[in-house]
């Protein structure tokens, strides 16, 4: 699905900002204020690490660029022991997965691990080509942004996880997006053929284009970032 020329793209198609609530942005003069987690820390750094490898392609890269500059400022840590519904059911089996891909993905399957159950996992909506009962086979989660471990209202860090076998409903993104595979996928981007994509694979996704991804016999982890749109409150 190619960009529709001077027609603004609804919130509401893109189907990984379903937001329960308005967030609490954090205001400006609040930025840079607290230290972050060390495992978040870590986790941003390893994966941003990726995302900027020479391997990657240059459009993914240069959203990943802008979100990790901006992340040199921190913003407004959610207080520990704010009770949350727990990490989905078969997580921990992707985390597996993942600590088992290689050396590089060790540390970040244990940075995971550990920010697992202080993250909110939301149910996805479902969509066009979904799989059956996705309601229940597919949670994400916001690590930095609206609604995040780290509330802030200028870039977005997200995870998404599904069980074997699901399928993410067609949906058009709002803002160009870059994704980190941990885990193997297949994914469809704008008018392009479904293609399978190993862990670790980094790709990008413009604004305006459509974006679909499934998994077979292992389960869906993958981590993206973009920068938000401005705001005027």
């Amino acid at each position: 699905m190619a960009r529709a020329v001077g027609r603004p793209i609804k919130p509401g198609a893109d189907l990984l900002l379903n937001d329960d609530a308005k967030p609490a942005y954090v205001r400006l003069h609040d930025i840079g204020r607290e230290r972050r987690p060390r495992p978040l820390q870590e986790f941003l750094n390893d994966v941003g690490g990726l995302m900027l490898s020479a391997e990657a392609p240059a459009v993914a890269s240069f959203v990943a660029g802008k979100v990790l500059q901006r992340l040199l400022k921190t913003g407004k840590m959610r207080p520990e022991g704010q009770p949350l519904p727990g990490a989905p059911q078969g997580l921990d089996d992707a985390i597996g997965h993942l600590a088992k891909s290689g050396r590089k993905y060790e540390a970040i399957a244990g940075q995971f691990q550990a920010l697992a159950d202080k993250l909110l996992w939301r149910r996805g909506r479902s969509g066009p080509f979904a799989s059956l009962n996705f309601g229940n086979t597919h949670s994400h989660a916001v690590l930095v942004g609206p609604g995040g471990m780290e509330e802030r209202a200028d870039l977005r860090v997200g995870a998404i996880y599904m069980d074997r076998y699901t399928r993410f409903p067609d949906h058009v993104q709002t803002q160009p997006r870059a994704f980190l595979l941990l885990s193997p996928a297949e994914i469809s981007l704008g008018d392009s053929q479904w293609f399978s994509a190993a862990t670790g694979t980094v790709f990008a996704n413009d604004a305006g284009q459509s974006f679909a991804i499934r998994c077979t016999a292992r389960p869906l982890l993958a981590v993206w970032c973009q920068v938000e749109p401005e705001t005027n409150g």
